[in-house]
């Protein structure tokens, strides 16, 4: 488990999507907790499904098996969702107008 939230944690960091995570997390822009929730997650996916299984069947007359691998590699991967969580959140002006010196 350590060594997936190892992975999990420098997959994140490198994340193009997540520019200045650390830095974030330094100047609690970003909640600590929410970064440990993705980590968490993301490693759980491998470890429930370490062969990347999709889709399997089987039956029991003449029996058949069949199996179909989706990610037979075991990376791991961020949701948009989970991503989402972790963006920096930019706040747009509904009204006015915004000067730049």
């Amino acid at each position: 488990m350590q060594t997936r939230l190892d992975e999990a944690w420098r997959g994140l960091q490198r994340e193009p999507s997540l520019p200045g995570l650390v830095a974030r997390i330094q100047a609690d822009e970003l909640d600590v907790e929410s970064v440990v929730d993705v980590l968490i997650a993301a490693a759980l996916r491998v470890l429930r499904n370490p062969e990347g299984f999709e889709s399997e069947s089987g039956a029991i007359d003449d029996y058949q098996e069949s199996w179909k691998r989706a990610d037979a590699t075991q990376d791991l991967y961020f949701t948009a969702a989970e991503l989402r969580r972790l963006a920096p959140s930019f706040v747009t002006p509904t009204a006015g107008s915004i000067k730049y010196c």
